[in-house]
């Protein structure tokens, strides 16, 4: 095979088409988390395979010299947030049944079967999935409490801007109090192609399991073992929310699709026959996937994850803990099953997914541990505001944080006193949050979210009584 040219800025078209299925095959299953095919990727001369012609567009660009459109991005989701390629991303995943069959039985608008949101810290090196369980009662922007599958339901059935996958991410946020860079919307039957691109996955059954493979009333058990799956198999099995743990199992069962899909890929040393199919590939998701990801984007973020070591890989689910399943009677739907959510119990696994000190995080791959470190390359925008009767609290607390290395852009007076020390968190600030929190013996209690990227400020402090009788401040 003959090599073409290397070249600082230009690929041909196949190769083009690969690293786009890649990456978007990486953005939505997480499969791509692995040194090896890091080092592939990153040691790989591009080929000019026969019959492709080469591609004299930069990098990013809409088209190639053939007219093909390589730009993922969908003009009809929400617009995407800035994002430097260096700080954390998130990533909301959402999974449609938009079958034909489902077409047939139930036309119009589709609520979310799956959303998994996707978080990856460059910073710590770690990538954390946590599955949303779509029974859960939450309060959906401008439009009160809902499942919140049927976001992307309303959005789509009263042409939101946005869509559905708008309000979809706005409720999440909201729900979660994070900001949500990008989102990638996949129907289940791209699902089902991408499973058998890769000849299926293996999973281990630990119960008896009644899936539906076809959609058509002719249930199959799935015995305790473990098995192969292909892809209308690994659909039902992630799908599947019979037995004890509802709801709660299935997400548990989807996480183990997501972890299946990127081992079988390592296991088995499937890159050089995904190259060979990459065309092929890209055909087939292409009218399947909708995202607001650019193309550069899409494989920032693909390289992103092969950096990410297998053991900073990690899943998390809602449980029962989390969420009380009940039932609930509303005028316009009647009696329906819910998850009613914990907010302290969600919060706290929130903090869980993208604190450094959590299971998200550890072990942390950089050249320090240190909390404040970690808090002072975060670069958080900090308020303080005295809530005491000690005069120049705020001042000195200023002067404090400032020589620390943090960053405080606003001192003031509280308008009411207080007796112990809050913050409120207005951003995704995980580092500065656990530090500050640390240090002026701040419990989750006395924590508030309210998410607002728009504010100028990312961590609000209220200095109480118990700051201003004993600190560290010399």
């Amino acid at each position: 095979m003959t090599r073409s040219p290397r070249r600082k800025q230009q690929m041909d078209k196949t190769s083009k088409i690969l690293i786009l299925a890649l990456a978007v095959i990486g953005a939505l299953l997480a499969f791509l988390a692995g040194r090896a095919v890091y080092n592939l990727v990153k040691g790989w001369s591009l080929t000019a395979l026969p019959g492709a012609p080469v591609d004299t567009s930069p990098v990013g660009g809409k088209t190639n010299q053939t007219g093909v459109d390589l730009n993922i991005a969908s003009s009809e989701g929400p617009e995407a947030l800035a994002w430097d390629g260096k700080s954390r991303v998130n990533i909301l995943l959402l999974g449609l049944d938009a079958s034909d069959q489902r077409e047939l039985t139930e036309p119009g608008p589709r609520m979310s079967d799956t959303m998994i949101l996707i978080t990856i810290d460059p910073l710590s090196q770690t990538l954390g999935a946590l599955s949303i369980r779509r029974d859960l009662w939450v309060n959906i922007p401008g439009y009160d409490y809902h499942k919140i599958n049927k976001a992307h339901f309303i959005g789509e059935a009263f042409q939101l801007p946005g869509g559905g996958a708008g309000l979809a991410v706005k409720t999440v946020e909201e729900f979660l109090g994070v900001p949500i860079h990008f989102y990638a919307k996949v129907d289940f039957d791209t699902f089902v192609k991408l499973i058998d691109e890769i000849d299926g996955v293996k999973v281990d059954v630990t119960e008896r399991i009644l899936a539906d493979w076809d959609g058509d009333g002719n249930n199959t058990w799935l015995e305790p073992g473990t098995y192969t799956l292909p892809g209308i198999a690994a659909l039902a099995y992630a799908r599947h929310r019979g037995g004890d743990d509802g709801d709660i199992g299935r997400g548990a069962r989807q996480m183990q699709i997501i972890t299946a899909i990127r081992d079988r890929v390592l296991d088995f040393n499937m890159l050089p026959s995904l190259i060979v199919r990459a065309p092929a590939i890209y055909k087939d998701i292409s009218d399947g996937v909708q995202t607001n990801m650019s193309f550069d984007q899409a494989v920032q973020i693909m390289v992103l994850m092969t950096q990410i070591p297998r053991e900073n890989f990690k899943t998390y689910n809602i449980t029962y803990e989390m969420a009380e399943p009940t039932t609930v009677t509303t005028y316009e739907e009647g009696t329906q099953y819910i998850l009613r959510p914990f907010p302290e119990k969600i919060r706290e696994l929130r903090d869980q997914v993208f604190a450094a000190e959590g299971a998200a995080a550890a072990p942390i791959v950089m050249e320090t541990e240190d909390p404040l470190e970690l808090a002072k390359a975060e670069n958080a925008r900090i308020s303080i505001y005295n809530g005491t009767a000690t005069g120049g609290l705020a001042e000195e607390t200023q002067a404090y944080l400032d020589d620390e290395g943090l960053n405080v852009v606003e001192i003031g007076s509280a308008s009411e006193g207080y007796l112990y020390t809050t913050i409120v968190v207005q951003n995704a600030t995980p580092y500065t949050l656990a530090y500050l929190a640390e240090i002026m013996n701040v419990p989750s209690t006395r924590i508030f979210n309210k998410y607002d990227p728009n504010k100028d400020v990312d961590i609000i402090v209220f200095l109480g009584s118990d700051w201003a009788s004993e600190n560290p401040m010399p």
